[in-house]
């Protein structure tokens, strides 16, 4: 613990600087924190009231969604989160011209996914799944793509202007509105009451949130300007394209996975349990992506102003720092994997398995969120997207060979891809930071 506290002095010290970061994460974790234990305790709730089968429906409903809404996030919402950092203090017509088309464009992405998802949900369900009984909760669920699109996109906005405590009140009232709504229609009207809940939320939620952005630009004096297209775009296709790209491979790739596990024998079953077990893991990595993210911009200024030194320093930090995070957890959770799956009315000695070995995932996962920040840092996003195409591969082939070992065999494809990944993307960093293997170590 000394080594981790000294490293994480090193490059940042005693400095404003420091204090914005350790206010970053602190409000962060705050805001995610309650917001994602609210959600693990509805699904707790809604497993028990739902029953197996249909927990592993919403487990596919839900897999489905969230991989639509990951089209948004790290694409237009990092695009924003970059333009209000770096723009908001000296330049507040470019901020809300360039964001105005941003926003636009995510916007609009948001609602032909929603549309998309509405109307190919027979074919998805007949053909995908083989289960025309996830069909009608699929059709509502889709509308929450739209509100959850924008809903990111607002937060991201938040998290550029550095107001931190307004996105933490924020993601806390999104988590309480989708705990009750969800947890309740559940108990009320069985799997359709839990997609109505999930939905209404959702729009909910986005209301919030437009009313705190409009709050932060009235507070900073910032107008709503139309949209530059020609300006917009330069961030378009050097930060969102590659990135939309990126997220689009990744999201179909872990879908997929969840696809060929619910056609497999006893599939339902199967989801049901990876689903349970993927909470868990969800909840391990809240802290380390808080780590990730909040130290993104940091990183990346270091790199515009070639201090290659601390930016090294600082990638070390985070490697450290997120093994810490997210390891105490894991070993917790291998420890008590049958009990928590007990919460489920699940346990057998292979649902255990298929936990521990998911939570082992989840560090990997951690320590290449670090690589993956460091490489936007560095302008790398083609780049980036390779080495996932890398991943997708091992990823894919992996849940082919272990489909008949049903989410255990899944797991263990997500382990072994995630460190597959990792050591391309160290590989690739230590080389295009000038470091060696034991300067990485030092």
């Amino acid at each position: 613990m000394t080594t981790i506290r000294q490293q994480f002095r090193a490059p940042i010290g005693d400095t404003p600087l420091k204090r914005r970061l350790i206010r970053a994460v602190s409000w962060s974790v705050l805001g995610t924190g309650t917001s994602q234990g609210l959600f693990l305790l509805a699904s707790i709730l809604t497993a028990r009231w739902l029953g197996a089968e249909d927990f592993g429906r919403l487990g596919l409903i839900q897999f489905t969604l969230n991989t639509l809404v990951t089209f948004i996030a790290p694409s237009f919402g990092w695009s924003l989160m970059r333009l209000a950092a770096t723009l908001r203090d000296h330049d507040a017509q470019a901020l809300s011209e360039q964001s105005t088309a941003v926003l636009q464009v995510g916007a609009l992405v948001s609602l032909v996914l929603a549309l998309g998802l509405t109307a190919s949900a027979p074919w998805i369900c007949a053909y995908w799944f083989k289960d025309t009984g996830t069909q009608a909760a699929l059709q509502i669920a889709a509308f929450s793509v739209f509100a959850n699109g924008v809903f990111t996109l607002q937060s991201s906005l938040l998290a550029g202007f550095e107001a931190f405590r307004e996105n933490a009140i924020l993601n806390t009232s999104r988590g309480v509105l989708l705990a009750v709504m969800m947890a309740g229609g559940a108990y009320g009207a069985g799997l359709i009451g839990a997609a109505w809940g999930f939905t209404l939320s959702s729009y909910l939620s986005a209301l919030v949130g437009g009313v705190f952005l409009m709050t932060i630009f009235r507070e900073r004096g910032l107008l709503v300007r139309r949209a530059s297209w020609r300006r917009g775009s330069v961030v378009l296709r050097d930060v969102s394209l590659p990135s939309f790209l990126s997220t689009v491979l990744s999201s179909l790739t872990m879908w997929a996975g969840s696809v060929l596990l619910a056609r497999a024998p006893n599939g339902l079953a199967q989801v049901a349990l990876f689903n349970a077990a993927n909470h868990w893991k969800t909840v391990m990595l809240f802290l380390p992506t808080q780590i990730s993210q909040s130290t993104a911009p940091i990183m990346a200024n270091l790199w515009s102003m070639g201090e290659l030194g601390r930016l090294r320093a600082l990638v070390r930090t985070n490697l450290l720092l997120n093994l810490a995070t997210a390891g105490m957890p894991c070993l917790i959770i291998v420890l008590a994997a049958a009990p928590i799956l007990h919460l489920y009315q699940l346990g057998s000695a292979t649902d255990a398995f298929t936990l521990r070995v998911l939570a082992l995932s989840g560090v990997m996962t951690a320590l290449c969120s670090v690589l993956g920040y460091t490489m936007i840092a560095m302008g790398r996003l083609w780049q980036g997207l390779a080495v996932n195409a890398l991943w997708a591969i091992v990823f894919l082939a992996i849940a082919g060979l272990m489909l008949h070992q049903g989410a255990a065999g899944l797991s263990i494809a997500y382990l072994t891809s995630y460190t597959v990944l990792f050591m391309i993307s160290l590989t690739y960093v230590i080389g295009n930071l000038g470091m060696t293997w034991g300067r990485m170590r030092g």
